[in-house]
This record gives C-alpha cells, structure tokens and sequence, in this order.
C-alpha cells in the first residue's frame, strides 16, 4: 500500500470533535478562573494598564519590562504588551477577565492543534481527538494558563502554530491571502516570544526530510514563504540590535553548564509527566551533568536514525517521529539558554509531543488503548499541578481583601505592613510583586509606594530595599498600619495597628537597623506586627 506524508487537503474535523475537545479544554481551568494575582502579574498589568497608546510602537525596540526589576531583559514583547494593554482598560482588577482571555487563548491553541493531527493524519477523527486531549490536558500547561504572565507563551504558541498550519495549506493550495497570514502569523510570533524563530527552519525540514517529492509549483512557494521568513528574522534582527546592541553568547547553548542539564531534566520530568506529582517543580537531586548529557544525544540519535529511515522509506509514521521528537528537542534546545525554570517554557515543545502522540496512536484498539492510558496520566497529573496554583490564588485574594479592610479606615499617613511568601509551593506567589500589588487597580484603597514596607524580596528593586524604604522613618511617620501576615500554611492574619501600637513597634525596627538589619528579623518584625 502507498503512503505519502504530504499533507491533506484542509478540512475541518467533525464538530463534535471540536466540542469534545474544547470542551474538556475548557472544564479543566474552570477552577482557577477565580484565583487570584500572583507575582509578575501585579507587576505587568500595573504598567500597561497605564502605558499610553502612543507608547506601543516603542516596544518593537525596547525592553518591554522598561527595567523595573533593575535589570535590561533583553526581551521585545510588544504583542503581549499590546493584549495586556487591552486587558488592563477592559478588566482593571478583576481577575476573572484576564484569566478567561488566557483560557480562550489555550482553546485557540488547542483548536489549532486539533485542526494539524487532522491534516497530517489524513482526515482522521481519533487522531485529532487524541493529539488535541493530550494538549488540553499536559499538566505543563498549568502555569502558563493560569499564569496571567504566561501569556507570552500562549500567543508566541498560537502564532507558531497558525504559521505551520498556513504555511501547508500555502505549500499545497497556493493563495496569496494562506501566504500572508503565514507570515503575518510568524511577524507576531517573533515579537511575542523568541521560540517562533525556530519554526521555519521546523517546517523546512519536515518538507525536506519527509514531504521532498511535491511538484515544482509547491517547492516554488514554499521558497518563497521561507523567503518572507528570513525577511522577517531580519527585521527581528535589526529591532533587537537596535533595543539592546550586539548580544553576544558564550558557549553552545549551556552545553558545559551543569545548570542548564539540570533544568533540561527538569524539562523531561514535566514530559513524562512526573513531576506534578511532587512538592516542586524540578527534581531535587540529578545525575551528573555527563550523565545527562549521554542520555540526550543516545535519544537525540534514536530520533535522528528513525527519521532518517522514515524519510528514505517513506513511511507515514514519519511526521509521527517528526512532530513526537524532532520539534522537541528543536524546541528546548533555546532552554539551555534560559536561565531559570519553568513548565510554561513547554508550551510549544508539547504541541508536537500531542502531535506525535495523536498521529501514532490513531489506529487500532490496542493504539487506543494507550492512548486512553496517557491521557488518564495526563489527567491526574494536571489535577495535581493545579492544586497548588489554586491555593497560591487563594491566599493572595484573601491577602488583598485584609489590607483593603484595614486600610478603610485609615489616613493617608497609613502605612502597609506586608510580610506574604514570596513562593508557596512551586508557585510564585508575590515575589517581586510590590509595590505594584497594593496599588491601582488591585486595591480599592491604594498604599502610595512611600507607605509600603514589605519583605525584600517582594520589592522588585530587593537591592535598594533599604534606603529606598527608610523603614524607621516610615513607620514614625505613619498614624496608624495595616500588617498582614501569610504563615506556612497559608492562613492569612491581619490586623489594625493605632499609633501607640506602632510606635512600640517603631522602637523595635529601630533597634533592629542598629543591630543590622536583614531579612531574616525584617520578616520577623513584619510577623509580630500582624499578629495579636
């Protein structure tokens, strides 16, 4: 019997397809639409909530953090800049709003999804079902959904894959309107996050390696679809030169650093997936960096050799070992460079595993069978992953609404008292996170960045923490506080100070900044000031 990898026509799949896979997609975020703001969240929203529109064009040439943490992050993000923006005017501090744009946008990832196992599997339902539950369900996704901060990832995500998705349908139908969108989906892609520049040359290898004997009409546009992208990586060039100068990299890709081996096993934990079902979200002890190193080129060799076979023979199962392995590891092959973990960065990486697993699952019962097994541990693992996040949630509205309760009556001598953990768990909860978390529009009754004393490392400037907050001379300023305090187990305890209750609370600091003050006895300090 013959095969050919070559794509089919596109069509859409059946439209309980689509219900059943949304649908699912959809009920499984449902508990954390209410959950709280944590961390960066209070951060980015707080800036382009207020950023001007004028502003925008700006971020196509400029740290779209604009250095608030101290530091350049060499990141051009204006299309993510752009939806927050938009979120910031429509929702203001109402969370729900935001989450269910992150939602939407993993629904529209999904769909996406859906729609590429159906064509590359030849119009086959179990295929697109399978490919599409995998990636609705990979407990990775946790963080990047629930996450408002993740939204780099959800749109770099879907451009990346509008562009695979219309760049084949331009391959093998023409149309200048699919080659347009193509790039136009690649230009936002770039823009959004740095991932999407591996694309291209993903989709070039797939034609190559398995799809090499299209006509010479098919080949010609596909020359210049590629053609556009290298426009449109130039472009990226030049506006990154332009925000951040030359930016030059030592080593390959971490390849002599233990760390980056380190979080790259963090990365297979999460593919596995076993993670989740730990109190972190990297393993606590790895093997040696050599170790590790050995296992990624034997899998790496593996994945090369059964391609290779695939593409001299043919085989339909190559766009399997295609999307299964050959997108993975082009897609974490950035990771080595990043410099800290986390599960959102699998977003993309995980498309294709959803992919591969949709194509090679597809037929047959004992095929079926397996795949219902992945998806029940892809089940349990993304129940397990959420909890966390709902419990970080939680304690960072109810962190709120104390402060807004004490903060009611007070004056504008009142000063915040704010000792909150910057994790719970594997989750950021408000690191970095103040004083933008006790502002407009998280709080009704806003705490001036003047009036706020938190733990250092909630101040998103940590290294200026002391002469920035004058502590001492902030609290004898102040009239009267509202002190909070998350303990361990994430109860939450407020209170309301008078000014003879802070001033002997003021004698206190005191002594401790002559002492030496750190923040160790500052976050005791800030724990006796909200208890009783």
């Amino acid at each position: 019997m013959s095969v050919t990898t070559q794509p089919s026509p596109p069509a859409a799949p059946p439209r309980w397809v689509w219900a059943l896979v949304l649908g699912i997609g959809a009920a499984v975020f449902l508990p954390v639409l209410r959950v709280g703001f944590l961390a960066d969240d209070f951060v980015y929203i707080a800036r382009f909530r207020e950023l001007p529109w004028a502003a925008w064009p700006r971020l196509f040439f400029h740290d779209w953090s604009d250095g608030v943490w101290g530091s350049t992050l060499k990141e051009l993000r204006p299309f993510a800049a752009l939806s927050l923006m938009i979120d910031g005017r429509l929702w203001g501090g109402h969370v729900i709003g935001y989450r269910l744009v992150n939602l939407t946008l993993h629904l529209a990832a999904v769909a996406l999804v859906v729609q590429l196992a159906w064509t590359y599997a030849g119009r086959r339902a179990a295929a697109a079902v399978i490919a599409g539950l995998v990636f609705a369900l990979h407990p990775a996704h946790v963080e990047a959904v629930t996450w408002i901060t993740g939204r780099p990832d959800l749109l770099g995500s879907i451009a990346a894959l509008a562009f695979v998705l219309t760049g084949e349908r331009f391959s093998s139908e023409g149309g200048r309107g699919s080659g347009l969108l193509a790039l136009g989906a690649f230009f936002v892609g770039v823009f959004t996050k740095e991932f999407c520049l591996t694309i291209p040359l993903l989709l070039a290898l797939r034609w190559i390696l398995l799809d090499r004997h299209a006509g010479a009409a098919a080949w010609r546009r596909r020359g210049a679809l590629l053609l556009g992208a290298i426009v449109v990586v130039a472009i990226y060039a030049v506006a990154r030169r332009l925000a951040f100068g030359s930016d030059p990299t030592t080593g390959f890709f971490g390849w002599n650093d233990a760390p980056a081996w380190q979080r790259q096993a963090g990365y297979w934990g999460w593919l596995a997936p076993i993670l989740p079902f730990t109190t972190g979200a990297t393993w606590t002890a790895t093997p040696p960096m050599g170790v590790l190193r050995g296992l990624w080129i034997l899998v790496a060799a593996v994945v090369t050799g059964a391609l290779g076979f695939a593409a001299v023979r043919r085989a339909a199962w190559g766009n399997a070992i295609f999307f299964g392995g050959l997108w993975w590891f082009a897609t974490t092959l950035g990771l080595f460079v990043a410099v800290y973990f986390s599960p959102r960065h699998l977003y993309l990486p995980t498309a294709g595993i959803a992919l591969g697993l949709g194509l090679a699952l597809a037929g047959g019962r004992v095929r079926h069978g397996l795949a219902a097994l992945v998806l029940l541990w892809c089940t349990a693992a993304h129940v397990a992953a959420l909890q966390p996040w709902r419990t970080a949630g939680r304690i960072s509205t109810e962190v709120l609404a104390a402060l807004d309760a004490d903060l009611a009556g007070g004056d504008p001598t009142t000063v915040a008292l704010v000792s909150v953990p910057e994790t719970f768990g594997p989750v950021l909860l408000w690191a970095w996170s103040s004083p933008q978390a006790l502002g407009a529009p998280f709080l009704r009754h806003p705490v001036p960045t003047e009036r706020i004393l938190e733990r250092v490392v909630n101040y998103v400037r940590s290294d200026r923490w002391l002469p920035d907050r004058r502590p001492v001379e902030t609290v004898r300023a102040a009239n009267s506080a509202a002190a909070v305090y998350v303990d361990p187990a994430g109860r939450v305890h407020h209170r309301r100070l008078s000014r003879a209750e802070l001033q002997i609370y003021g004698d206190k600091l005191a002594a401790l900044v002559a002492q030496g003050l750190n923040p160790d006895n500052l976050a005791d300090w800030l724990k006796a000031c909200a208890l009783p």
